[in-house]
């Protein structure tokens, strides 16, 4: 039963940071540009620092290669087509709006830009290329270092800590950065009930002591990385802790988001340009904070029913997307 709740908490975590990146889409550059907006400039750059790092450390924490005990062989076919076919498949549908003139698209290049920026650079999608990347080469890392998290973490620190010398091309620097997140959810993970929630209790006393915003003030004055991850970090145990306390319904909600998160942000961005357009560009809405509300809630709606009642209904589009069977 513990491990049941624990479970449905994560998706809550889950569900949380997807709607923390659609919130961050929402905070838009085009027809109209928010981030000259100073307060929407610091939301979109407070959800940045929070929500991938968020996605990594759960996918940490969720990481069971070695519990399964599965081939390292099956373990990659089922990443590839979990993660890697949605990202194939979504990032070739968004390569004609960005060659093909069009008033909805705001970054428009020549098709060998396109190309090469997905290529080498994930696109779009860049953060499923590292999520993918980072799946496929955790385990490998984990058996070179004797599967000892006290070596791991270190070594995961490290890369992290050398990230801005590493080269952008095929998102090195990237992986070695969320590595850490990815990392830290899996101690979490395999510390066992009574430590990891003394640890969680004790880093929720910190959170609240220091707080997340003081972390991420630091952060916006002097850009400092170090601020970057402990604003991260005492995040972490305050949605978890979050999750553990909010009424039924909205953790019924939050878990639902959680299951679908990955269906939820390949279709975001096609929702984004919808209401983005029905908003600035036919009906003239200026208000910054009813544009970032009227993109968010209608596609938070709208990418949810697609992912359940479209994506998650037939066999190919099942596929297509990354949803796993069951």
């Amino acid at each position: 039963m513990a491990a049941k709740s624990r479970s449905k908490e994560i998706d809550c975590m889950r569900g949380t940071a997807i709607l923390m990146v659609m919130l961050y889409h929402s905070v838009i550059v085009f027809p109209v540009n928010l981030h000259e907006i100073r307060w929407c400039l610091d939301l979109h750059t407070f959800l940045w620092v929070l929500q991938m790092p968020l996605f990594f450390l759960v996918s940490g924490y969720c990481f069971s290669y070695f519990e399964k005990g599965e081939s390292y062989g099956a373990y990659f076919l089922k990443k590839c087509k979990r993660i890697l076919v949605p990202h194939l498949v979504f990032s070739a549908i968004e390569i004609l709006p960005r060659v093909i003139r069009n008033p909805y698209v705001h970054e428009q290049k020549p098709i060998g830009d396109v190309l090469s920026d997905f290529v080498y650079y994930g696109g779009s999608d860049w953060f499923l290329r590292v999520l993918f990347m980072i799946v496929i080469v955790f385990p490998l890392l984990a058996k070179l270092l004797g599967r000892d998290i006290r070596i791991i973490l270190p070594v995961c620190a490290l890369l992290w800590a050398v990230k801005t010398a590493l080269p952008g091309l095929f998102l090195i620097d990237m992986t070695a950065n969320y590595m850490l997140f990815f990392a830290i959810g899996w101690a979490f993970r395999l510390a066992g009930d009574r430590i990891r929630d003394l640890t969680i209790g004790l880093l929720m006393l910190l959170a609240c002591a220091a707080g997340v915003g003081g972390f991420f003030a630091l952060y916006l004055v002097t850009e400092n990385r170090l601020a970057e991850l402990l604003c991260v970090l005492c995040s972490f145990p305050v949605f978890y802790g979050l999750s553990k306390r909010i009424f039924a319904a909205l953790q019924s909600f939050l878990a639902m988001c959680g299951k679908w998160s990955l269906q939820m942000y390949l279709f975001d961005a096609y929702a984004v340009v919808a209401t983005r357009t029905i908003l600035v560009s036919y009906i003239g809405i200026t208000n910054p904070f009813a544009i970032i509300l009227g993109n968010f809630i209608p596609d938070v709606c709208i990418v949810l029913l697609v992912s359940i009642y479209i994506a998650g209904r037939f066999r190919l589009t099942r596929f297509l997307c990354g949803v796993p069977k069951g």
